[in-house]
């Protein structure tokens, strides 16, 4: 049945430390024109494919550390995580330390119709191969003078939540991983810790990690607003938690009915909603819909 629903399309670039001014106005103008450029998809294939297109189109943005451009671990290769939820159906998938793969999110895509839908590594590539997904090298110069200078550099997971005019939701999460980990680190982003929607929400982390699988944070901010408390309540109580616990991350999210937070304990993320009312983002004093 047709809802009274408000279309949103929220997406994040990464939490962690402030960039300069001149690197942060540019990572702005990235997110403002993919979240552009991916909003045509929410209205013509709704939630779950303009989630898929903006993820894909991050991580197709040096700018920013998923897909090309992405940190590399200890021993120099970049290895990719990513997953998708189709909230309406309440259906995961996921892809685990990836290598040669461009778009991460484009196998969580094929994998979110099969029966195995969680894969890691060679498994993984061999299906992005019987997929016809793009193949490459990810890693880029300014990514290789990071890992030859031993750097962890800054957190940067890039994600999307949606909800359509129908009233479903879903949500997408990309990473490189923290950058010089060590070989075989599993990100949070690939979890539902990171990542995860059902028909009542959809969040997308970024941050550390660890604190973000310590927290269980996209679930329990999606079991909160379940449970009855309202979007900005329920993130209210998250970050409340968050800064007792000394977790830095941070989330994007949006509910049934239109509404959205993007929220952090970090110095810094960068984020943008767009909405038949306009485009909102991190530029702004405002962090609430």
């Amino acid at each position: 049945m047709t809802t009274t629903t408000r279309p949103i399309l929220l997406i994040h670039g990464g939490a962690g430390r402030a960039a300069n001014p001149d690197r942060a106005a540019e990572i702005h103008a990235a997110v403002q024109r993919i979240v552009a450029e991916a909003w045509p998809a929410l209205r013509a294939g709704g939630a779950l494919e303009a989630v898929v297109e903006a993820v894909r189109r991050l991580e197709d943005d040096p700018r920013f550390n998923a897909g090309t451009g992405s940190k590399l671990q200890r021993d120099g290769a970049a290895r990719l995580s990513a997953s998708l939820m189709d909230g309406a159906r309440e259906r995961f998938s996921g892809v685990v330390n990836v290598e040669g793969l461009l778009n991460p999110i484009a196998l969580c895509r094929g994998l979110l119709e099969d029966a195995d839908r969680v894969l890691m590594g060679e498994g993984a590539l061999a299906r992005a191969r019987e997929l016809g997904l793009r193949e490459g090298d990810v890693r880029t110069e300014r990514a290789l003078a990071a890992w030859r200078a031993a750097a962890e550099g800054q957190t940067g997971t890039v994600g999307a939540v949606a909800v359509d005019a129908d009233g479903r939701l879903a949500a997408a999460t990309s990473t490189g991983g923290r950058g010089f980990e060590r070989v075989g680190r599993v990100s949070d982003s690939c979890t539902i810790a990171g990542n995860y929607a059902t028909a009542a929400a959809a969040v997308s982390c970024t941050g550390v990690g660890e604190h973000i699988v310590d927290g269980g944070l996209a679930a329990r901010l999606v079991g909160a607003v379940e449970a009855g408390r309202g979007l900005e309540q329920a993130a209210d109580a998250l970050i409340a938690r968050m800064n007792t616990r000394g977790w830095e991350a941070g989330f994007i999210a949006v509910d049934r009915a239109g509404g959205f937070v993007a929220r952090r304990t970090t110095e810094a993320m960068t984020w943008c909603a767009r909405t038949d009312d306009g485009v909102f983002g991190s530029w702004s004093e405002d962090e609430r819909g």
